[in-house]
């Protein structure tokens, strides 16, 4: 049996192949260039193609689906169908049921989900939690350089959630087929506010590091190139109503893989990511 796993180079599909390999699967890894991916069976994808899957599902038996662009991959989905693939596990995001209807990130991964439910495949939606990793990609850099983090609400809180953890969910689906037709949230063990996420940091590190509350417009000022001006501005909204309120915890991952990690651990596993340089 082959699984698929699409964005292969992801913080959390890195981790599926990972871990699926560990397990004995045989893994075939995606990336729009194959070449930038160090596994014995990668094959270059785009998701937004009309046509010629044909190689890259030849003999798949499972897949994992993560589309980065807002096109459904309705065509992809049609030929795993047609090539007998047995199941799909997609990652999604929770503001898909949260908030408002016509919020960014919502219409961004709608379309994938709607083409899973009327592919005809049976399949699995995952909502993970706050991923732990977005700490390294804001803020790593600040950090690093020994610069405060500026937080538009620092009192937010969230459920900071490994990506080992929903990686770890994934595979299992992937290899178990045990929940087929659902929709699942994964989440971090605990609820946390942005500002005590950076003080975990700071204490696994060892070192001080100041936070900076800022304004909308400061924000914005700073809004990174790769970052659709309406995604920042619902991200705002969402931390604003998110500060003084516990955001939920759930089992998940307990019930599927046993415990779940908390950013403390996780931090500390991470400690070189945001080491001085």
């Amino acid at each position: 049996m082959t699984i698929l796993v699409t964005g292969a180079r992801g913080n959390v599909g890195s981790e599926v192949v990972r871990m699926l390999r560990e397990g004995g699967h045989e893994v075939r890894g995606s990336a729009r260039d194959a070449a930038a991916l160090d596994l014995p069976d990668a094959v270059s994808l785009d998701l937004t193609a009309e046509s010629g899957f044909e190689d890259v599902l030849r003999g798949v038996d499972a897949l994992f689906l993560y589309p980065t662009r807002p096109s459904g991959a309705t065509h992809f989905l049609a030929a795993a169908r047609k090539a007998r693939v047995s199941y799909v596990v997609l990652l999604s995001s929770p503001d898909v049921y949260e908030g408002p209807a016509d919020n960014p990130i919502r219409l961004g991964h709608l379309p994938a989900e709607t083409a899973v439910a009327e592919s005809g495949l049976p399949y699995t939606v995952l909502y993970p939690g706050w991923l732990a990793g977005n700490t390294r990609r804001d803020w790593g850099a600040a950090i690093r350089a020994g610069e405060p983090v500026r937080l538009f609400s620092p009192e937010a809180q969230f459920t900071p959630t490994a990506e080992e953890d929903v990686a770890a969910v994934a595979a299992k689906l992937l290899t178990e087929r045990c929940y087929p037709g659902r929709q699942l949230a994964v989440t971090g063990p605990e609820s946390m506010t942005q500002r005590a996420v950076v003080e975990t940091l700071a204490e696994e590190l060892g070192r001080s590091i100041e936070v900076v509350a800022e304004t909308r417009s400061e924000a914005r000022a700073r809004r990174p190139e790769w970052m659709p001006a309406a995604v920042l501005e619902h991200l705002m909204d969402v931390q604003e109503a998110a500060a003084g309120r516990v955001a939920p915890v759930n089992n998940t991952v307990e019930r599927f893989v046993g415990r779940a990690t908390s950013f403390r651990e996780w931090a500390r596993a991470h400690q070189g990511d945001f080491a001085s340089r």
